[in-house]
C-alpha cells in the first residue's frame, strides 16, 4: 500500500470515529430523562398512586399487610397490582421526599442525602427510632413489585405503564460511634418517568402535608388530584384509603374528624356526608396565591 493510500485510510479511520463519536453523544442526550421540576414547597407525585390505597392510611398500631400480586383500590381507569409489605402514608412522605430530591438531576444517576437531613424534612425527630424508621421506609419501598397503568386517551394512545420497584437500590455509611445511618445513596427507576407524564401527576403542599395525621393525608393527597372534586360514597372512601375500620360508621366518625382538620388546614372550604344517601362531597379552597406565584416563576 502507497504511502498515499495509507494516509488517505488514516483519514478514513479518524473520520468514522468522530462520526461515531458523535452519534454516542447525541444518543446520550436523547436517553438523559429528568422528572417535571416543581416549587420547593411542592412534591410530586403520580396521579395513579394518590388515587388508590398503594399507600394506606391504616394505623401503625396494625400489623402491615403482606402481599403477592395483590389488586389495589383505585379509580376507574388505574389498575395496580403490588407485592411485597403493606406501604403507608410515612412511605409515601420518604418516597416523596426522594423524589424531590431527584428531579434536579437525570433520572437513574444515584441521590445522596444525609440521614439528618431528610428526618429534618419529614419533620420526624433525630432519634435512634426515626433513624430506624427511615431506615425500613426505604427498604420498604425497594422490596417492593408493581405494575400500574393507566388509560390515557389522549393523542392516539389508550394506555400507559410502569412495572418495577419504587426504589431500585440503596446505600447508606452509618455513623459508628452514634449509631445512626447518616449518609445515603438512592437510585430509582429511570422508567418511572412514566408517571411523571403531562397531566398524569400533581404537585400537592408539602407543608400542609406534614401536619396531618395519616387519613386527613391520604384525603389531602387524593383531592388534591381533583380542581372539582365529584361526589364519592363513604365505603368508597373507605375502600380507596385502604382502611382497616370494618364497622362503617366507625370510618364515617373517623373521615369526619380528618376532614374538620382539612377544614382548619384551609385546604377545604367544607364538606358534606349526605345523611341518606352517605355520599361525601367536598369544596376545595382556591389555590394558595403564593404558591401559584412560585410555580409560575419556575415555569
Amino acid at each position: 500500500m502507497s504511502a498515499s493510500s495509507a494516509t488517505l485510510m488514516e483519514k478514513v479511520g479518524k473520520a468514522r470515529r468522530k462520526a461515531g463519536e458523535r452519534a454516542a453523544a447525541v444518543m446520550e442526550v436523547v436517553s438523559v430523562l429528568q422528572l417535571p421540576l416543581w416549587a420547593e414547597r411542592e412534591r410530586g407525585l403520580p396521579n395513579a398512586l394518590a388515587r388508590s390505597a398503594l399507600f394506606t392510611a391504616a394505623n401503625r398500631s396494625i400489623a402491615r399487610g403482606q402481599y403477592k400480586h395483590h389488586k389495589i383500590a383505585a379509580l376507574k381507569g388505574i389498575e395496580i397490582f403490588y407485592s411485597g409489605e403493606e406501604l403507608r402514608q410515612d412511605d409515601e412522605d420518604v418516597f416523596l421526599q426522594i423524589v424531590h430530591l431527584a428531579r434536579q438531576q437525570p433520572l437513574g444517576e444515584v441521590v445522596e442525602f444525609s440521614g439528618y437531613s431528610l428526618l429534618k424534612e419529614l419533620g420526624w425527630p433525630t432519634s435512634m427510632a426515626s433513624y430506624q424508621r427511615l431506615r425500613d421506609c426505604i427498604n420498604r419501598l425497594s422490596t417492593t413489585t408493581m405494575t400500574v397503568k393507566v388509560d390515557t386517551p389522549e393523542a392516539g394512545r389508550t394506555e400507559k405503564g410502569f412495572g418495577g420497584s419504587l426504589i431500585r437500590k440503596f446505600a447508606w455509611e452509618t455513623d459508628a460511634a452514634r449509631g445512626s445511618s447518616q449518609r445515603w445513596q438512592v437510585w430509582l427507576e429511570r422508567e418511572i418517568i412514566y408517571l411523571f407524564d403531562n397531566n398524569t401527576f400533581t404537585r400537592i403542599d408539602w407543608e400542609q402535608r406534614l401536619r396531618l395525621p395519616p387519613l386527613a393525608k391520604w384525603l389531602h393527597q387524593f383531592y388534591f388530584t381533583h380542581a372539582d372534586p365529584f361526589g364519592m360514597k363513604v365505603e368508597t372512601i373507605r375502600g380507596l384509603c385502604g382502611s382497616r375500620i370494618a364497622v362503617l360508621s366507625k370510618f364515617r366518625y373517623k373521615l369526619k374528624e380528618a376532614l374538620d382538620l382539612l377544614v382548619e388546614a384551609a385546604f377545604l372550604l367544607s364538606y358534606n356526608i349526605d345523611s341518606r344517601t352517605d355520599l361525601l362531597s367536598v369544596k376545595r379552597a382556591p389555590k394558595r396565591l403564593g404558591q401559584t406565584i412560585e410555580v409560575e416563576r419556575r415555569a
